[in-house]
């Protein structure tokens, strides 16, 4: 498998998808807050979920991710 996309790269497709409220969030989030915030958007730095990468507490947003 290949090396999981960078912050900066990871946050650019992000930003194509985010709704208005959670931009903010993508803008100045870095590694894992990324990730739970791309999960909201079935985004994943690997193309895939990982094994175990579901049913955590999100703390940006206080939802069930």
């Amino acid at each position: 498998m290949s090396d999981p996309e960078s912050d900066e790269l990871f946050r650019a497709r992000l930003l194509r998808v985010v709704d208005d409220n959670d931009r903010r969030y993508a803008l100045v989030g870095v590694g894992s807050q990324l990730d739970r915030l791309g999960r909201k958007y079935d985004l994943y730095r690997t193309g895939v979920p990982l094994k175990g990468f579901d049913g955590f507490r999100d703390d940006i947003t206080e939802d069930e991710a």
